[in-house]
Order: C-alpha cells, then sequence, then structure tokens
C-alpha cells in the first residue's frame, strides 16, 4: 500500500519514514502481567516472612513476648519461606527463559532463601548434631544443685527417670568434665566469679565458704535465660575441683549452647 505524504513531506521523504513500527509481540507487557504478578507475590510474601520472623526474635529478645513465643513464631515461617523460595525460583527462570520481568522474583528468592538458611544454620543442623538435652553438668552422679535459683520443675523432659537423662549425657557429652585448679578453694571461686562478670553474667549468689556460685547467662539472638552454679571443692594436696552446671529456663534441646558454655569457661578457668 502506497504511503500517503504529509502536506509538508516530499514523497521521498514519506517513503523513506514508513508506517510507524507496531508493538514488538515479544516484548508485549500484557504478555508477562503474570510474571509481574508471581515475581509481587513472592517478594511480598518475603517480605512479610522476613518482618514476622526478625520481629517475633526481637520482641522475645526484649523480653515484650516471652522466649519460646518468639522461637516459635520464628521457626512457623519455615514452611512458608519453603514455599516462596520455590516460586521465586520458577519465577525467576521463567522471567529468564521469556525475557520478561524478574527483578522482584530474585529479591523475593534472595530474602526468603536467606531466611531459610539461617533457620538451618542456627536451629535446624545444631538440632540434629547434639542430644535433646538442657540440663549439662561436670558430674552426673552428683550434680552441683542450685539453691538461691530454681530449678524448672519439669527439668527431665522429654527423659522419664534421671538415669535416661544421664546414658544421653554420657553418650552426647562425653568430654564434659571437672577441672583441677593448683588454686585454694576460695581463690579458684573468685577467679570463677570474676570470669562470670567479665561474660555479663548476672550473680545470684556467691559464698565463698562453702565454694559455691550461681548466675544467669544468656544464650543467642533471643537472649534465652540459662541458670549456671559452679562448685569449688578442695582437693586433698591443696588444689581444687570445680563442677559446673548449666541448665536452660525453657525448651527441650539447647542446640548445645550449655555444653559449649561449660567448655568455654573451664577453659578460662584453666588458661587465666
Amino acid at each position: 500500500m502506497a504511503t500517503t505524504p504529509a502536506p509538508d513531506q516530499t514523497p521521498d521523504q514519506a517513503r523513506s519514514t514508513g508506517p510507524a513500527p507496531g508493538p514488538n509481540p515479544g516484548q508485549n507487557p500484557r504478555r508477562h502481567r503474570w510474571l509481574h504478578w508471581l515475581g509481587a507475590f513472592v517478594l511480598g510474601g518475603s517480605l512479610l516472612a522476613v518482618a514476622i520472623a526478625v520481629g517475633a526474635l526481637t520482641l522475645a529478645r526484649y523480653d515484650i513476648i516471652d522466649k519460646l513465643s518468639g522461637f516459635i513464631g520464628f521457626m512457623m515461617m519455615l514452611n512458608p519461606v519453603r514455599v516462596l523460595a520455590i516460586l521465586a525460583g520458577i519465577a525467576f527462570v521463567l522471567g529468564l527463559v521469556l525475557k520478561g520481568p524478574r527483578w522482584k522474583a530474585l529479591a523475593g528468592l534472595v530474602l526468603s532463601g536467606g531466611l531459610m538458611v539461617a533457620m538451618y544454620t542456627a536451629v535446624i543442623v545444631p538440632a540434629g548434631q547434639v542430644p535433646p538435652l538442657h540440663d549439662i553438668t561436670t558430674n552426673l552422679d552428683d550434680p552441683p544443685a542450685f539453691r538461691t535459683l530454681p530449678l524448672r520443675e519439669d527439668n527431665l523432659v522429654p527423659f522419664t527417670s534421671i538415669d535416661e537423662w544421664r546414658a544421653a549425657h554420657r553418650a552426647g557429652y562425653p568430654d564434659i568434665a571437672p577441672i583441677l585448679l593448683e588454686l585454694p578453694p576460695a581463690e579458684a571461686l573468685a577467679r570463677a566469679r570474676a570470669l562470670a562478670e567479665a561474660r555479663g553474667w548476672e550473680i545470684a549468689g556467691y559464698n565463698a565458704a562453702t565454694g559455691h556460685l550461681e548466675a544467669t547467662a544468656t544464650a543467642g539472638y533471643l537472649r534465652f535465660y540459662d541458670d549456671v552454679v559452679i562448685r569449688v571443692t578442695p582437693v586433698a594436696d591443696g588444689s581444687s575441683r570445680v563442677d559446673m552446671r548449666s541448665v536452660s529456663r525453657v525448651g527441650v534441646s539447647d542446640l548445645g549452647y550449655n555444653a559449649a558454655r561449660i567448655r568455654d569457661f573451664l577453659a578460662d578457668m584453666q588458661a587465666s
């Protein structure tokens, strides 16, 4: 069909200009509208999941809600972020193949994947590597007793007897043992107190005459409260034996925090 020149155009100009190009079917925004929707869904869902998870942890950290509620709120986001990460991955790949929008899908994948990685590295993997214990001690036959801080009523959970607890403890933490210091008991206990205070533990009880110290420590971002008791007893040669016990106030598994606390503390006791 011939092109009719505009009033101010010559026929040669009209031929060189030609008709205005139509939309490229491969770049039609309507064709990829569903990718926009899917990207927006995974990005919005991932932002919401991160907000709920971080918000629950932070509220529990500052005791605005209780520790277990914050932890449960955090872990409740695990299955949603699994689904969101899968959808985000699909949306991103389709965006690449179809040359459609994909930045929202990529952002959703980073957020949901990052939250999932945090859950696995902080909770799921450690829980699978340690026994379900929250009461760890250097002396299974005669654990140091709490005199000031109360021991939780359900302390044996998930075990039905103290013998079951001892068996699980021996199997899971065979390296947790008392130490000997070439110090008189009063000096050894003073060293223990200095180390506890340096770690920011709250001292709840201290008796140099009986060689007894109690304190409260915290664990993780939530700052779970764990109660600690240290017992120093004299040895015949004038040295001291140091026993220690660390108990989580809530939860079944401590994810290895109490055992790590005892190992690190007693190692510092020997090194200082």
